[in-house]
């Protein structure tokens, strides 16, 4: 009986081991109810810190979206500024690269010269071996972008577009010729303009430095005296380093510029020193001493003061 007894309590145990799965199904059932109710929670909010840019699937679907709005572009050059993407679309309808223009960041239209009612002949493209249409570049921390027109031949005229407290302003709109540059050596760039771009000999451009006030650029005196009292020494060393023809005329010109060009002949000695010639001998220095001497040159003393605010009128080249 006792065997049979024993026999008995071992046959009910190997029942309850193999039932023993049947309740971890149990527990397999609860848990996934519990993640299901996880998924259906709401996610805590992104902190408001971070702030995500557009994934490429995003970026792609945006420009799709203008460009089957804005149909029949003939270029657009893709930019990034600040970890934003910018995208310009351009038209032609004349004899230039173009006549109409869209910018858009991130998707989102910011300027439609021809909404914004701009006039022009037409424009150039920036850079022909790039195919950018466009100079883009980020100055005093906003994103800027320079269109080089074709009004006023052969002379320039310029287009500034710059983002001020997010949005894309016109600031320039003249017959000027535009570039920016770290003028104070101290990693800011500052716009400086020309009306032209200069000639050989002793026709130097006279490129001015400009500040921005109340969305216009007004002409800025002393720091243009003082950006080629800093280039002085600069073109000088240049030309005692590599004495030709060019760096000779890119000292002069900066000696002109500052109505100093009595001191620039006082140095003619060190200037024929250093590119080896002789007075007399028919070299470039003595070329343009020639040309001192008899003033052959279009003086321009004064030419600071008679500095004006640059345009930036939508209709200020119009024809």
């Amino acid at each position: 009986m006792r065997i049979v007894s024993v026999l008995i309590i071992l046959l009910v145990l190997a029942g309850c081991s193999s039932n023993g799965g049947t309740g971890d199904s149990g527990n397999g059932d609860s848990n996934k109810t519990a993640a299901a109710a996880e998924v259906a929670s709401p996610s805590p909010p992104a902190s408001p810190a971070v702030t995500s840019l557009p994934s490429p699937e995003g970026s792609a679907a945006a420009s799709s979206r203008i460009e089957d709005q804005y149909t029949g572009f003939v270029h657009k050059d893709s930019i990034a500024l600040k970890s934003d993407n910018y995208e310009i679309y351009y038209w032609n309808n004349g004899e230039f690269n173009y006549t109409q223009f869209v910018v858009a960041k991130n998707g989102e239209i910011l300027f439609d010269s021809k909404k914004k009612g701009l006039v022009f002949e037409g424009g150039y493209s920036f850079d022909e071996a790039k195919n950018v249409w466009a100079e883009a570049l980020l100055q005093n921390d906003r994103p800027t972008l320079l269109f080089s027109l074709a009004d006023n031949r052969p002379e320039s005229a310029f287009i500034v577009l710059e983002e001020i407290s997010g949005v894309l302003q016109l600031t320039v709109h003249d017959n000027v010729l535009v570039k920016y540059e770290d003028a104070g050596q101290n990693g800011k760039l500052v716009l400086l303009a020309s009306p032209y771009s200069g000639q050989m000999p002793l026709g130097p451009a006279l490129f001015a430095v400009y500040e921005l006030k109340n969305n216009q650029y007004v002409p800025d005196i002393s720091r243009t005296r003082q950006y080629y009292e800093d280039q002085l020494p600069l073109k000088e060393q240049n030309y005692k380093t590599d004495p030709t023809e060019n760096t000779f005329e890119a000292l002069l010109d900066v000696y002109l510029l500052l109505d100093r060009l009595d001191e620039a002949e006082a140095k003619f000695p060190e200037f024929y020193k250093w590119a080896g010639q002789k007075a007399g001998d028919g070299g470039f220095v003595d070329t343009y001493s020639q040309l001192i001497q008899k003033g052959s040159y279009e003086p321009v003393n004064g030419w600071m003061d008679k500095l004006k605010p640059l345009e930036h009128s939508n209709t200020r080249l119009a024809k």
